[in-house]
């Protein structure tokens, strides 16, 4: 039986980043803004019959997607670049490659955005307990340039009992692995 496949697979996904959906929702992030006008690109390329450059952001993106759980993009990414070699630049279209990395862009956005309101919502209901020890605990953590759950880096924030703006750089920080700026933040 074939199957098509999935826009976006968020349990594969979740797998490549260790479970750190913070993270996986920032690299989405950067994913949709760095392609989300790719088609003009690709377009005036054809166009402009310079194969050799939709043929490389094509392999860009079918390597991308298909690292980040992008199935059905990866599938036409792949699809395109045998489309590609095969096709004389006056015949080759384009458009159901990019109705699919359209598709996947909007799925992954509104992935990305419910996330977000659910950790917003979280965060808010979860004010109540705080840790005055949960400051050093962090520090120490970043120290040993341990790993970070996301459940205990929201617990180390609301210990820690910073405004918007830093406790966004500090999750930024961290996100990054940039611990020596997340430690700098709480020093």
């Amino acid at each position: 039986m074939n199957q098509d496949p999935v826009i976006f697979d968020v349990d594969f996904a979740l797998r490549q980043f260790s479970g750190n959906e913070s993270l996986l929702v920032k690299m989405l992030g950067k994913f949709n803004e760095q392609y989300e006008g790719v088609e003009e690109t690709l377009v005036s390329d054809i166009r402009l019959q310079n194969l050799d450059a939709v043929r490389q952001q094509v392999h860009t993106i079918k390597g991308v997607s298909g690292n980040l759980g992008m199935s059905a993009l990866h599938q036409a990414s792949r699809d395109f670049e045998a489309q590609i070699k095969s096709e004389s630049p006056e015949t080759l279209n384009c458009n159901q490659y990019i109705a699919v990395l359209k598709q996947t862009l909007a799925t992954t956005n509104e992935y990305a955005n419910t996330v977000q309101s659910a950790n917003a919502a979280t965060s808010n209901a979860a004010q109540g307990e705080v840790n005055p020890q949960g400051k050093q605990e962090l520090l120490k953590a970043l120290k040993r340039n341990e790993f970070i759950t996301p459940d205990k880096l929201d617990q180390y924030i609301r210990d820690c009992a910073l405004d918007n703006d830093t406790q966004t750089a500090l999750r930024n920080a961290i996100d990054d692995l940039d611990y020596p700026a997340a430690i700098a933040l709480l020093e």
